[in-house]
């Protein structure tokens, strides 16, 4: 056991000096088929360039993703694919939240000033003041906190970039902190 730690501690000390880390997720696999809807306060549509601009208090929930905003820019491939880009109000950070498969309570949400959705592939990048965090009922399990986030809901993980460092705090998976074993 304590051979299996020290080697965990230095694979996990290698990721985060590379700048790089990546950590399952487990998106709800059932969001990916599902409409987008999107509310803000103000829209602009150019239906033939297909580009929809939402302007204060942007709401975008497909299934159960659920992205918040200042701004946002929707652009529609020939495919009907939906391509979002939502900006966070001066200051602020925009959010990302959603389900995941792996408990009837857990979650996983994201924060950024700029988040890009692509509906065609699942993916969401985080840039600028960038952090996740695992969710399971009412605690946090993960963070991961760098410049850049990459989190693919088909793949279920994600990937932390920075040029400094990474930042995270993983917990522990003990059965008397996750319930009991069947």
């Amino acid at each position: 056991m304590r051979f299996r730690l020290a080697t965990y501690s230095f694979c996990l000390s290698i990721g985060i000096a590379l700048g790089l880390l990546t950590i399952p997720a487990h998106a709800e696999k059932a969001d990916k088929d599902k409409p987008i809807a999107l509310s803000s306060d103000k829209a602009q549509f150019d239906d033939v360039k297909q580009i929809y601009y939402l302007e204060r208090n942007v709401l975008l929930i497909k299934g159960s993703l659920i992205i918040k905003g200042e701004k946002a820019e929707v652009k529609i491939d020939p495919e009907g694919y939906q391509f979002v880009t939502i900006f966070a109000k001066p200051g602020e950070l925009a959010s990302l939240r959603q389900k995941r498969d792996t408990g009837f309570n857990d979650f996983i949400e994201g924060f950024a000033e700029l988040i890009e959705y692509d509906g065609k592939t699942d993916i969401a990048i985080l840039q600028k003041q960038a952090r996740m965090n695992q969710i399971s009922g009412p605690r946090v399990t993960d963070q991961l906190h760098g410049d850049k986030i990459h989190y693919d809901g088909n793949t279920e993980k994600y990937n932390v970039v920075s040029k400094a460092s990474v930042k995270s705090t993983l917990s522990p998976r003990r059965k008397e902190l996750t319930g009991p074993s069947k």
